[in-house]
């Protein structure tokens, strides 16, 4: 009896907990966010209702075909019923918008690892654009702190972004059918993988040509495409794959930063569309703005994609929440561009994801060597290490380049050893002198993140826009050892600028420059003398900056060329004065700053000693190696500053 009693209690309250636990542990590993996730996908529901109807569609890829996954899998609906109204009830006609991306896109059985990580990825939450706004309208006590943009509410910061900025994240809706284009911002999962082909492309109008790569934005909002639309029955389906081409960067990428304009080589200027319009060298784009030619990332010349260098674990984060964007960047120039033998990784050693991504795109290859990310240890997935060659296949044209190492110039001795590689080989940056910011509280703008018209409207007003070397400054990186590591990296003028709130405040004025990454690299470098006595470069702006020597003094003298502004006594393109020192932030960082007086000196110095020597003479070989060695031997001749 007392057997059958437990045994009974077994049966009543022991299985059904465990198996409680057992599931809800099971959920629990579904859901997580992991690098190294082995979900694995089952089959889903094929025998549904929506072929007999739509019997004629095509164009699916291998891993959504509905002869696979079925058609509910994505879309919703009641795949059992024939009767139309029925089978539609609770349909998604675009799946993949964050607001249907967990029951369609991150359901169970297909990608539900990927949606944490897309909420807390940077694109998603714009938390350092938020944060900068907020900081530089005085709402926020750093530039760095925990926002997203979802969460903002109405101040006059708020607002700002509403209105200029807000629109560039992930959770933004796609409410319309149509391929990525210009204009094209959010989407959720659509934003990087949905792919229109060119036979869908040619059943549209002949006025309507398709080029990939390219924005037909413009063409499509004309009347003859908005006719076609209402009479369009589909026959060719979208794809969502990893078919990812620079143009699903280019809405959001080609403001702030401008990196999409900038890769290409296209540099935004204030020009109106009429003042061009017999020019060459010059794009109009689909929002309005003109673009003039400028010189390309050498990347971009040779056929590269945004994605031949950024990795699905930067690009959909890695589940950690990031602050700004470099905090989820996990590709360095040193990645591929190698200073010393790589460490490597085996087919067999990836993670899940970045085996099935080379897989899908043909890269798998078992005897192969791949290089890995010196930040995280996580496989590039189209490159590889072979008889000391470091070797990269483009995910598109899957050409194979061999990659080059760095120039002695650039690791030889200690002169360089805290350069960024951008630092050097940054052609240009996009700079604007100045901007004032108003606010029309009669005005009327539309609220991007609510997606309404909303009273109160921001005006800005920009002075100049310059494509010219980057100014540099210092980034200190804290090390796993607790110490720092300066960094000497490219800067621009991000916002040199007047807010006038127009509500009876004292106008706020900001002098901040901004760390960037203008994607303009060039295999040709700055010059020594673009760094050393450049008064851009140093950060006093533009002007003549000269070294006169009297007798045994040498000095240096500083003219600048534009004019100096009220509220702190500097030019209106500076970033510091010459040889001062800022005591207050002045960058949109709490890791960055400009150069220190002392700093600004040692440039000088060396400076100094391009005016008799040439750049690339034994005596400045050697000073590279070793200057306080080299200066210790100085010809009576050799006049230095600052002594």
């Amino acid at each position: 009896m007392k057997k059958k009693l437990n045994l009974k209690l077994f049966f009543i309250y022991v299985i059904p907990i465990t198996a409680a636990i057992g599931f809800n542990l099971g959920l629990i590993h579904i859901l997580q966010t992991s690098i190294k996730s082995d979900v694995k996908n089952t089959p889903l529901r094929t025998e549904e209702s929506c072929l007999s109807c739509h019997k004629n569609i095509s164009g699916f890829e291998d891993s959504h075909n509905p002869q696979k996954i079925g058609c509910t899998s994505c879309h919703l609906g009641i795949g059992t019923s024939f009767e139309k109204k029925l089978a539609h009830t609770g349909m998604v006609l675009i799946p993949g918008n964050f607001s249907n991306a967990e029951q369609t896109c991150g359901q169970p059985n297909c990608h539900p690892q990927m949606m944490p990580r897309m909420q807390n990825n940077i694109m998603n939450s714009m938390n350092g654009v938020v944060a900068v706004d907020k900081w530089v309208f005085d709402e926020s006590e750093t530039p760095t702190f925990r926002q997203p943009i979802q969460k903002i509410g109405f101040s006059k910061g708020d607002k700002h972004l509403r209105n200029l900025c807000a629109s560039c994240h992930l959770s933004n809706e796609k409410t319309e059918l149509g391929p990525i284009t210009e204009l094209s911002r959010g989407g959720g999962c659509l934003a990087c993988h949905l792919s229109y082909s060119k036979e869908i492309y040619n059943k549209f109008p002949k006025s309507f040509s398709f080029q990939e790569g390219q924005s037909n934005s413009s063409k499509i909002q004309n009347k003859e495409m908005e006719n076609f639309k209402l009479k369009y029955t589909p026959t060719i389906h979208p794809q969502i794959n990893l078919n990812i081409s620079n143009m699903h960067c280019f809405g959001c990428h080609s403001r702030s930063g401008r990196i999409s304009l900038n890769y290409d080589g296209w540099h935004e200027t204030l020009l109106t569309p009429e003042e061009v319009k017999a020019s060459g060298g010059f794009r109009l784009l689909d929002d309005g703005r003109v673009v003039m030619k400028v010189k390309p990332d050498v990347h971009s010349e040779l056929g590269m994609l945004c994605v031949d260098c950024h990795t699905s674990y930067e690009l959909m984060g890695d589940g950690s929440y990031s602050l700004h964007k470099e905090d989820q960047m996990k590709i360095q120039c040193i990645d591929c561009h190698l200073t010393s033998i790589p460490k490597t990784q085996k087919l067999n050693e990836f993670d899940f994801e970045s085996k099935k991504i080379s897989k899908l795109l043909g890269f798998a290859n078992e005897k192969r060597n791949y290089l890995t990310t010196e930040k995280n240890n996580l496989p590039i997935v189209n490159t590889y290490f072979e008889n000391g060659q470091a070797k990269l296949i483009m995910k598109k044209s899957k050409k194979v380049s061999e990659i080059k190492k760095p120039a002695n110039v650039c690791i030889a001795g200690d002169a360089h050893k805290n350069l960024s590689c951008t630092s050097c080989h940054s052609s240009w940056t996009p700079q604007c002198i100045g901007c004032h910011t108003e606010y029309n509280e009669k005005g009327t703008m539309y609220d991007l993140l609510a997606n309404k018209e909303a009273t109160g409207e921001w005006l800005e007003y920009p002075k100049d826009l310059l494509a010219e070397r980057a100014t540099l400054g210092i980034k200190e990186i804290k090390q796993n050892d607790g110490s720092i590591k300066k960094v000497v990296t490219e800067f621009s003028p991000g916002m040199i600028l007047t807010i006038d709130k127009k509500d009876g405040t004292k106008k706020i004025f900001k002098r901040l420059f901004a760390p960037g990454f203008s994607h303009t690299v060039r295999k040709e470098s700055r010059s020594c003398e673009s760094c050393h006595y450049d008064p851009l470069a140093l950060g006093y702006g533009r002007g003549i900056l000269e070294y006169k020597i009297s007798g045994k003094t040498g000095k240096w003298n500083f003219t600048p060329k534009y004019k100096i502004i009220m509220f702190d006594g500097l030019p209106e393109d500076a970033w510091i004065g010459f040889l001062k020192q800022r005591s207050f932030n002045s960058t949109t960082r709490d890791n960055t700053r400009s150069f220190t007086i002392t700093e600004q000196k040692k440039i000088l110095t060396v400076g100094a000693c391009f005016f008799c020597h040439k750049s690339n003479s034994d005596i400045m070989n050697a000073a590279l190696q070793n200057f306080e060695e080299t200066k210790s031997h100085l010809s009576k001749k050799c006049i230095l500053p600052f002594h």
